[in-house]
């Protein structure tokens, strides 16, 4: 199993490639935030449906304004949703709110600013139309916004409520998306201790509370999946073998810990010699022993990544390599692009290990740029650094050193 590290690009590629889409659903509009379209979506209705008025003013015959100014007869009204339903002939005028269909007839809509009304009150008989205007000035076409059948969102696209809006305005009451993938998450070690199963004050220096299971849980949820969590599994002969069999239905397990080659790190040394084996051990940092294969559940074969202990490096690995997973699975077209920042202070020349450094980005707007400032410390153990960061600057492999103000690539974690 001690094969060559394999480069970060490599191993999402491989990860990408062995998932499988999951199947699709139709959901409500009203539930269709952040949910994955599955299909290219078209409108099903125009819009706007009719020639539209974009201002309140005066729908009026453009062959009327030839001299200006003109006193119209006033004869009716066209409101949103209550439009008039006669042609409109030179020499007269209506009244039109914004967003009222034009009548048949009229081409040119005369804003109220430029009219006086004859007598000046709310049901005057005539209007004063003072300045002319461009035809079809302040006139919004049927089908301007789209049109029948035109691509509204693309197969792929993460919903969000504009979108939505979007599909609602063409004609659209359920959409079609992508199931959620169902990923499983344990975390393995006998010192492990669930969030409020024992009183804090009984723990004994042998004893962590297990954060890693449920931080993975929200992340992968809020990368568009569904998780389910278990119980810590001890390190004990037998016990991964009874977790796993009572597994089914995952699309994704993840196990965190025991990926490494101490004689309790029962989750490398169930992979051992496997064939389901895809590969152990990445050019990354934090996150190097991760493991990627298929492992046997109740379900039969099932696609399994074991992350790291370390709360840090297991984070890491779920941002980058499970993120890449659920894409896949989800035929999502959009993926994490690093933006570049600069580099507030220099660092040293790297070695063979893409690294993914903890840091903050702000802006400094005398510069008009973005300035990367990495954490002191590395640690991958330190989880407070980890929540507090907001970006993740990518040190490739081998990279010389960094002088401050080096222009470097960051990928922007969500602290909003």
């Amino acid at each position: 199993m001690n094969k060559p590290l394999i480069p970060v690009i490599e191993a999402i590629s491989q990860i990408a490639e062995a998932m499988s889409l999951t199947a699709t659903e139709p959901v409500r509009l009203a539930d269709a935030n952040g949910r994955i379209l599955a299909k290219d979506t078209f409108a099903i209705l125009n819009n706007p449906p009719a020639d539209q008025s974009a201002m309140d003013g005066f729908a009026v015959c453009g062959d009327d304004l030839n001299s200006i100014p003109i006193k119209l007869h006033l004869i009716g009204e066209s409101a949103a949703g209550a439009p008039w339903p006669h042609k409109l002939a030179q020499g007269t005028a209506i009244r039109i709110s914004t967003g009222a269909n034009l009548p048949e007839g009229a081409d040119s809509i005369i804003i109220q600013e430029n009219t006086r009304l004859i007598p000046d009150h709310d049901n005057a008989d005539y209007v004063d139309i003072l300045e002319a205007v461009e035809r079809g000035k302040f006139i919004r076409r049927k089908g301007q916004d789209f049109s029948t059948d035109d691509l509204l969102i693309g197969a792929g696209t993460t919903l969000d409520g504009r979108m939505i809006g979007l599909l609602a305005a063409g004609g659209h009451e359920t959409l079609i998306v992508r199931r959620k993938p169902v990923i499983v998450i344990a975390s393995t070690g006998s010192e492990l201790v669930e969030p409020g199963q024992q009183s804090y004050d009984t723990l004994n220096p042998a004893q962590i509370i297990s954060s890693n299971t449920i931080m993975i849980a929200h992340m992968v949820s809020d990368m568009g999946a569904s998780a389910v969590t278990l119980p810590p599994i001890v390190d004990q002969d037998g016990a991964l073998d009874l977790a796993l069999a009572q597994i089914s239905g995952a699309d994704l397990l993840i196990l965190t810990g025991g990926a490494s080659v101490g004689k309790h790190d029962l989750v490398s040394a169930k992979m051992k010699g496997k064939d389901s084996l895809t590969f152990w051990r990445i050019a990354m940092r934090p996150g190097k022993p991760m493991i990627f294969g298929q492992i046997e559940t109740a379900s039969g074969l099932t696609p399994f990544l074991g992350l790291p202990g370390n709360p840090v490096s297991s984070g890491v690995c779920t941002l980058i390599f499970v993120r890449a997973a659920i894409n896949a699975m989800l035929g999502r077209v959009s993926a994490v692009t690093p933006r570049k920042a600069v580099l507030a202070t220099a660092i040293p020349e790297n070695d063979e290990r893409e690294e993914y450094m903890r840091g903050t980005v702000s802006h400094d707007s005398k510069l008009g740029q973005d300035i990367f400032t990495p954490l002191i410390s590395q640690d991958s153990g330190k989880l407070m650094d980890f929540a507090h960061a907001n970006a993740l600057m990518i040190r490739p492999a081998h990279s010389a050193e960094m002088a401050e103000g080096t222009l470097v690539d960051v990928i922007i974690l969500n602290h909003d």
